[in-house]
């Protein structure tokens, strides 16, 4: 009777300590899952916010006090805005074209139509003002005009291109100063025909200011200064696609994506891992032509920018790595001990860049 040894089967380790095992591929792969669902809920949020870094021109108010100072002459004149569309509407370059109807009610009696109709915009330039469309109620004059105009703005794009925008319209009547007349505005005296821009641009909240923007002109004279009445209107400008964000942000990672693939590589495949890491890093240094033609062109980092550079150093930095890593293998004389401590070593480098990926990235969309 022969004896036959059984063949015995050593179950794997089920123990919880491999989930912290550095080397693990399957935890590796788990955290890549992870931070990739934790980079599209940053993302969803910061779109959904409203960031604007824009700035809204100062005016001095017209209170009480101030009133007293101008004296029984000056003259309340109401004001609005109605804006029917834009013909012009491209945020990158600043540049709008307004289509709209301006409006003025005022006491016949007390102020010249000819005077009131003299009024301008700061930083624009009037294309189209039609003859002045007037209905008289007794002594109070409701006058209102056809305008097409170009407004110029400096709209900040730091966030881009998860910013916002405020689009700020000053009106303003340098012919007369503010003892002669004041703009009186109310909650309801800006209004749009509709909210929807083009571009993948919408409006949100409309508000209005009326006041006094004091210029000096001399430093050493205060006195020395000039002054008009003027009426302010602003729209938020509110994005309303993710289409911009994805076309630049989506190639971006999945660059950083494909070198972070070199991690889950066996320690021995150096030839895969040099290429995986090399296409990462031309690939980004490629693609920056392309960015150069979507972000816009200013003096100042853009988010996108920083987000760039950020992606752009780890590729190189992971290149250098893996190129370190496979000298090493290559020139130790006992191979089996060189990728041991070669797959440590990449394992560790792959934690502390994703936890400091992670954090910069959040850094830079939300902050």
């Amino acid at each position: 009777m022969k004896n036959v040894d059984p063949e015995v089967v050593v179950p794997a380790e089920r123990s919880w300590k491999r989930f912290f095992d550095v080397t693990n591929t399957s935890v590796k792969g788990v955290l890549l899952g992870v931070l990739v669902v934790y980079l599209l809920i940053i993302f969803s949020y910061a779109l959904r916010q409203f960031n604007t870094t824009d700035s809204i021109p100062l005016l001095k108010p017209i209170n009480t006090e101030a009133l007293k100072k101008m004296g029984p002459f000056m003259v309340r004149v109401k004001t609005g805005m109605f804006i029917k569309h834009f013909p012009v509407f491209d945020v990158s370059k600043n540049t709008f074209q307004v289509d709209a109807i301006v409006w003025f009610e005022f006491n016949g009696d007390e102020m010249n139509l000819d005077t009131v109709e003299r009024f301008s915009f700061d930083n624009g330039k009037m294309i189209y003002k039609s003859p002045p469309d007037i209905k008289v109620t007794g002594v109070n004059i409701f006058v209102r005009y056809n305008v097409i105009f170009e407004l110029k703005t400096n709209l900040q794009f730091h966030r881009f291109p998860l910013e916002d925008h405020r689009l700020t319209i000053m009106m303003a009547n340098e012919f007369v100063t503010p003892d002669e007349m004041i703009f009186i505005v109310g909650a309801s005296s800006f209004t749009m025909f509709s909210k929807e821009a083009p571009a993948g641009w919408n409006f949100g909240d409309l508000s209005v200011d009326a006041g006094v923007q004091p210029l000096i002109l001399d430093k050493n004279d205060i006195e020395k200064k000039a002054e008009s009445p003027k009426a302010l209107f602003i729209a938020n400008v509110i994005k309303s696609s993710s289409r911009r964000t994805l076309v630049i942000f989506l190639p971006l990672f999945s660059m950083v994506f494909l070198a972070l693939l070199c991690f889950l590589m066996n320690a021995g495949n150096t030839a895969g891992k040099i290429a995986l890491s090399s296409s990462a890093l031309t690939g980004l240094l490629g693609y920056r032509f392309v960015l150069e033609q979507m972000v816009p062109q200013v003096g100042y980092f853009t988010t996108t920018d920083s987000i760039y550079l950020l992606l752009l150093v780890f590729a190189f930095l992971n290149f250098c790595v893996q190129l370190f890593l496979t000298r090493y293998v290559m020139v130790n004389t006992e191979p089996p001990t060189a990728a041991i401590t070669s797959e440590l070593i990449s394992s560790w480098f792959f934690m502390i860049a994703l936890v400091s990926l992670t954090a910069a990235t959040t850094f830079l969309i939300l902050f």
